[in-house]
């Protein structure tokens, strides 16, 4: 989920790149960071204290990702701290990521079966997710015994559910509302 302001930066961050045919390097610098932020609590409580100075983040964020990013990804987070938005960073960074996947045609799907499923099922599930969506997925599989059978698929905020346990129970509540009868 991403807020106005986040939405705002990361579009307009996304403009820019998209104008200097820099897209690519800033979706790989910006996973970097990310990445990199997020595996350190402490260095994510930095970004976020409204408490530190400025220069001291700017200071740090030089030294942490100077070389290591481009001169557009590392300006573009040095204008967060300076308009003292540091504390969204990780999130304008992150929904940079998503519409970058919004733009390319790509959908996070997140599947989960009872079982392990081969190759050859993750391909054909991917192709029946594509074709149902219209999109490229990017899928992550996921075992659940729970489910018994069959899988449930998050599509943003879609739940497509052809699980045996969510059949069962449709079935259930069909015999309690009466609404089965038996030949």
């Amino acid at each position: 989920m991403h807020s106005k302001a986040s939405r705002r930066y990361s579009l307009a961050l996304y403009g820019l790149a998209e104008e200097k045919g820099l897209t690519e390097e800033v979706a790989k610098d910006i996973t970097f960071a990310v990445n990199l932020i997020t595996s350190n609590r402490d260095l994510e409580l930095f970004f976020e204290s409204p408490v530190i100075p400025k220069h001291k983040k700017l200071s740090v964020v030089k030294e942490i990702f100077d070389g290591k990013i481009s001169k557009l990804t590392g300006d573009f987070i040095n204008l967060l701290i300076e308009r003292r938005r540091g504390g969204i960073a990780v999130e304008v960074l992150r929904d940079f990521i998503q519409l970058k996947k919004e733009k390319d045609g790509i959908v996070d799907v997140k599947v989960r079966t009872s079982y392990e499923l081969d190759d050859r099922e993750k391909s054909d599930m991917k192709g029946k997710i594509d074709s149902y969506t219209g999109l490229k997925g990017n899928m992550i599989f996921e075992t659940d015994k729970s489910i018994i059978g069959g899988f449930v698929a998050l599509i943003k905020d879609t739940v497509l559910d052809a699980s045996i346990k969510r059949q069962l129970e449709i079935l259930k509540n069909r015999f309690r509302q009466g609404d089965f009868e038996l030949n």
